[in-house]
Order: structure tokens, then C-alpha cells, then sequence
């Protein structure tokens, strides 16, 4: 099937009334929930840097930027999305013996997406493997490519915020404030890490993680949390057994993964650095490596810390946490709203905003499509 024709397949189904109106609502409540947190950045950073601090109005804002290292931050972003595609790239060649780079963005920015307006992030995966099911990629790639991805990014972030948590204390001015959150930052790591951790454990002893998940599910049908016991074990059964399956994959074929581990590692690096680009570009703040290792330990504490508040992508929440603890940065006082906006905005907004954007075209293109073929 033909790469254009894949979304207008997935669009047909979604035309119909019932989840035509509920992409509209979440669509509405995603675009509300981006305003609120852009109204958070502003009240929230004023409040953390004192009342006396005002915030740049956007035209005092153009005068103070520095505009040479806009652009070496504009490379940064587009170094950070070819990484990400990148590692879908890579994937599909060692699976497909093709690269299939432009599939690969979309596959990205789609994911992207779809992470950005569920909760937990959860929407990302099962989209991506719907859309490579319909191009012609064997269902059982299609599935193993977002599972691998996932796996073995979480492992090598996660790996990397254990160092800038344990260093925090040394570049991070120690308040109050910073101390419960780095706290909540540490707790949130843990939660997270169990997550591959789980996954080794059931790859390496598949029976006993079917046997966790029946007396999990089990034990949760007699709280009445779970209504339908046997079909929601039969759904973590087959889930666990696809990602076990994919973990030993990974073992086994390590060599020909050495470029996605490198690709995984450059991503994380340019993930907690991001932050440091736009703090000198945007606050004009003169760079130095104290500065570097300082937001980068920042940048972690505030992800972890907002992931303990399930909102789709983090919005709101992590705003809120980045306004608080961003605000011991000396010099980003009256520009740390639009400092954290334009960090968000590449990292989060923009893929919001895409998507929205596919979405509505592919509709209107969709419903051209039917009414030229209606009129024939």
C-alpha cells in the first residue's frame, strides 16, 4: 500500500460521528491543556523569582536574544529529531535490510503525537505499530520496532538520570524547594526503572512473568478493580510475551544494535542539553560547563519529578516543575517563562501541533477524496 494512503485508511475509520466528535473533545482538551500551561510558565515564574522580577514582554524579548546561537540552537533541535528518526531508521534496516528514513519521521513525529496527548504516554506504541502494520512491514517487525525502541531508550535515559540525580547536589543550589523535589525526582526514577527491570526479570524467566501477571490481574478482579479477569490476563500475557520476545532479540543481536545503543546515548545527551541552548540563546547567559552540568541535572529533576502527575505529556505539570526549580539559574530571572515555553515548544508543543495539523488535513483530503468519487 502506498505511504500517502496510509493515514487516509486510518482517517476513514475515524470519520465515522461518534469518534469523529471524540478526536474533536480530545483535540479541544489538548489545546486547553497546552494554554493552561503556557499560563502557568508566566504566573508560576513569577511567583518563584519574586514579585519585583517582571517578565520580558516579547518585544523587549527580541532585543535581548542572541540570535547566532538561535541558530546553533535551531541545529541542536533538528540534530535531536534526526536521532530520534534515526533510530527507527536503523531499525528498519536491520529488520528490513532498508532504512526507510522518511517512514521513519513519520513513525516518530506520530509516535510523538500520540504519547503527547494520552496519559503515561501510552498512546505512542499501539499507534506506531497500527501504521506499520498497514505499510508493507511483517506484522511481527511492525510490533518488535516501537517495543525495541522504547526498551532500549528508557534503559540508557534512565541510566543517565541516576548520574545527574546523584550529581545534583554539587551543581544545583540546595533550597528547600530543590531537596523535595529532587526527593520526588528519586522516587519517580525508581517507579520508572522497575519498568525494564520487569522486563528483564519475565525475558529471562518468561513462566514465572506470566505467573506475576495471573496473580496480579487476579488479585485486582477481587478488589473489583478488574471486571473482566480472563481477558484482561490474556491481554498482559500476550503483552509481556511480546516484549519479553523483543528483550531476547536485543540480547541476541547486540552487535548489529551498536548504532542504535550510540544513537539512544546521543539522544539522551541531547535531550538533558536542549535546556542549556536555549537558557544561552534566549537569556543571553554566557556558557560554561558549570552551567551545562547544572541545567542538565535541572532538566532531569523536573522531568522526573512531573512524571509522578499522569497528565497527557506531562503538560502542566511539568511546567509548573520546571518554572520552580529552573529558578535557581542566575540570569534567566525575567525570561524564565519563554525559556521554559520555547524548551517545550520543541520538545513537546510542536509534535501537539504537527499531529493536530496531519490529522486535519488528512480529514479534509479524505472528505474531497469521497465527494469527487460521490459525484463520478
Amino acid at each position: 500500500m502506498k505511504e500517502e494512503n496510509v493515514h487516509e485508511n486510518f482517517l476513514m475509520q475515524e470519520q465515522k460521528p461518534n469518534k469523529m466528535r471524540l478526536w474533536w473533545l480530545k483535540t479541544i482538551l489538548m489545546l486547553g491543556i497546552v494554554a493552561l500551561s503556557v499560563v502557568i510558565l508566566f504566573t508560576l515564574g513569577k511567583y518563584v523569582t519574586g514579585e519585583e522580577t517582571r517578565q520580558l514582554t516579547i518585544k523587549e524579548l527580541l532585543h535581548t536574544v542572541n540570535y547566532p546561537l538561535i541558530a546553533l540552537l535551531f541545529g541542536v533541535i533538528l540534530l535531536y529529531i534526526f536521532t530520534e528518526s534515526g533510530k527507527y531508521s536503523w531499525m528498519f534496516k536491520v529488520y528490513t535490510g532498508k532504512f526507510r528514513f522518511r517512514t521513519a519521521v513519520k513513525t516518530m513525529f506520530l509516535g510523538k503525537y500520540y504519547d503527547g496527548i494520552t496519559p503515561l504516554s501510552t498512546g505512542g506504541q499501539p499507534f506506531q505499530i497500527f501504521y506499520l502494520h498497514k505499510k508493507d512491514i511483517p506484522k511481527g517487525v511492525a510490533s518488535a520496532i516501537p517495543i525495541m525502541k522504547y526498551i532500549v531508550s528508557i534503559i540508557f535515559l534512565s541510566l543517565l538520570a541516576v548520574v545527574l540525580l546523584a550529581l545534583t547536589p554539587r551543581f544545583v543550589p540546595k533550597t528547600t524547594v530543590n531537596t523535595t523535589v529532587l526527593i520526588l525526582s528519586w522516587i519517580s526514577l525508581v517507579i520508572n526503572i522497575s519498568v525494564p527491570a520487569t522486563l528483564a526479570v519475565f525475558s529471562i524467566f518468561p513462566k514465572f512473568g506470566k505467573c506475576i501477571v495471573v496473580k496480579v490481574v487476579r488479585l485486582l478482579a477481587r478488589l473489583r478493580i478488574v471486571k473482566h479477569r480472563v481477558g484482561v490476563t490474556k491481554k498482559f500475557v500476550r503483552e509481556v510475551t511480546e516484549y519479553s520476545t523483543v528483550f531476547r532479540q536485543f540480547a541476541r543481536m547486540l552487535v548489529k544494535f551498536i548504532p542504535l545503543i550510540f544513537l539512544c546515548i546521543l539522544e539522551s545527551l541531547l535531550f538533558v542539553t536542549i535546556p542549556f541552548f536555549i537558557v544561552i540563546a534566549v537569556a543571553n547567559v554566557p556558557p560554561s560547563f558549570p552551567l551545562l552540568m547544572q541545567i542538565a541535572c535541572l532538566t532531569i529533576v523536573s522531568r522526573y519529578a512531573a512524571l509522578l502527575i499522569p497528565t497527557p505529556g506531562n503538560a502542566g505539570a511539568l511546567e509548573a516543575a520546571s518554572s520552580i526549580v529552573f529558578a535557581t539559574v542566575a540570569g534567566i530571572e525575567s525570561v524564565i517563562g519563554w525559556t521554559i515555553l520555547t524548551w517545550r515548544f520543541f520538545t513537546y508543543y510542536v509534535y501537539i501541533l504537527s499531529g493536530i495539523g496531519i490529522n486535519i488535513f488528512e480529514i479534509i483530503r479524505s472528505a474531497v477524496r469521497t465527494h469527487r468519487a460521490m459525484k463520478k
